[in-house]
């Protein structure tokens, strides 16, 4: 369970319980018996026992993990300062800690951009997943659903420009070992994602999946890489929203080995 799920599970523990005893009276236990989740991380995320009561009415503003903290400010200095250009010290002030503190959660830059890509992962797997597997099964065919899960993909692209650059520039860090090892890892965690999606696509319309999943994936994650990395470049010249719809149809024959569709045609 990720912090902030753990952090909503504990909240709502504490509400249903002070529904029928008074706030202050509540013990760490009590709440993390109810969120099952450890009492040092019922403490951890809803702070001193006494501010309880003021929490729940909204008294004070509800508490955040030092971690999250620390993530959500590396997010916005290395947006603001590139990868490179940034320091752990422009972090932690940023998140109004000190140096050590940083360092307590992280040992290193690489191993914060690392913590960073994996929340995103949680995300995409948590949220953006399901979005997208509900998102193609109101397509009548698995082409039309690719067309809708791409656009989407390239939609949350626009709309945080600054994590794709920050991770182009950070792909420049692979020239360390550990570091490609870990980028390898992220992207073999993506491609399992998508091929299982791929699966659920195909299983939806009751097909068959007429190409490996695995290489699909891989596939679809190059292209997209390079098309993002084509529109950060050049932006006037590449308009994605029109791009996806056509490259989807001029791929797609070669994708489907019956080939019953033109680009013009209703299903596949």
């Amino acid at each position: 369970m990720d912090a902030q799920t753990a952090r909503q599970a504990a909240l709502a523990a504490l509400r249903g319980l002070a529904a029928g005893v008074p706030a202050h009276t509540l013990t760490y236990a009590d709440i993390a018996k109810a969120a099952s989740v450890p009492w040092q991380t019922v403490k951890r995320l809803l702070g001193p026992r006494e501010q309880f009561a003021a929490l729940l009415e909204g008294a004070i503003a509800e508490p955040v993990d030092t971690r999250d903290r620390i993530l959500e400010s590396a997010a916005r200095v290395f947006s603001q300062r590139s990868y490179l250009g940034a320091s752990l010290d422009e972090v932690a002030a940023d998140a109004g800690l000190t140096k050590g503190a940083v360092y307590w959660h992280f040992k290193s830059k690489n191993d914060l951009f690392f913590a960073l890509l994996d929340s995103r992962f949680q995300v995409e797997f948590d949220q953006h997943l399901p979005e997208a597997i509900e998102l193609q099964s109101r397509h009548a065919s698995p082409r039309e659903g690719t067309k809708a899960l791409l656009a989407g993909v390239l939609e949350r692209v626009k709309q945080d420009p600054d994590w794709p650059r920050l991770f182009l520039e950070f792909l420049g860090q692979a020239r360390a070992p550990e570091v490609r090892e870990r980028l390898a890892q992220a992207y073999q965690q993506s491609y399992r994602m998508s091929a299982t999606l791929i699966t659920q696509q195909h299983s939806l319309h009751q097909q068959a999946v007429p190409v490996d999943p695995q290489l699909q994936a891989i596939f679809w994650s190059a292209l997209m890489d390079g098309l993002i990395t084509a529109w950060l470049l050049n932006p006037e010249a590449i308009n994605l929203d029109t791009l996806i719809p056509r490259i989807v149809d001029m791929l797609w024959q070669g994708l489907d080995p019956e080939k019953q569709a033109s680009p013009q045609g209703n299903t596949v």
